[in-house]
């Protein structure tokens, strides 16, 4: 909790600088199907019982907002970006991202997960100090791990089913309130 009461306060102090959270430098803007969007907050991502550190995640979206349902309303493109502080082996990213798949979308999941499972076959083992990104489009959703862009998945239904994950029935309601800015 302590973490998330920094952020908040570093947060407010920013005006046009990057973010610096445990040495990660989290740019306050960035670019995506050629709009611009800010930083709308930054949580961690913690895993386990003993709240183990993940990853850094970082929300961008047109328009600044405080609530889920603001942030999954905006139809513009958005962007999650997510610092790895620890070593994370591929399979649980894939065993993770499908119960976080399920459980935001359980009346929808069963019809994407022939795309879903697709998808999740990019995620590969990723190192502390790795940034993964997913860019939220109204067709599609265009995944980077360390430095490498993968195909554009699914389509407009699709990426906001991803985009869910983090703000309807989320893992780690910590992260959510840290995207959310709160």
């Amino acid at each position: 909790m302590k973490i998330l009461i920094v952020l908040m306060m570093a947060l407010t102090a920013i005006s046009a600088n990057a973010l610096t959270v445990d040495s990660i430098n989290i740019a306050d803007k960035a670019t995506v199907a050629g709009k611009e969007l800010v930083l709308n907050g930054v949580g961690i991502r913690k895993a386990t019982f003993l709240k183990i550190k993940v990853y850094y995640g970082a929300l961008y979206i047109s328009q600044k907002a405080n609530s889920a349902e603001k942030v999954i309303a905006q139809e513009e493109p958005k962007q999650i970006t997510m610092h790895f502080v620890r070593d994370v082996e591929a399979k649980d990213l894939k065993k993770t991202f499908r119960e976080a798949f399920e459980g935001a979308n359980k009346d929808t999941y069963k019809s994407m997960l022939s795309t879903f499972e697709t998808f999740n076959t990019n995620f590969s083992d990723v190192k502390k100090g790795d940034v993964m990104t997913f860019q939220f489009l109204t067709d599609g959703t265009v995944l980077s791990i360390a430095g490498k862009s993968f195909a554009k998945a699914g389509d407009g239904a699709f990426s906001k089913a991803l985009f869910n994950m983090w703000f309807i029935n989320p893992l780690d309601a910590g992260l959510t309130k840290g995207l959310l800015g709160q």
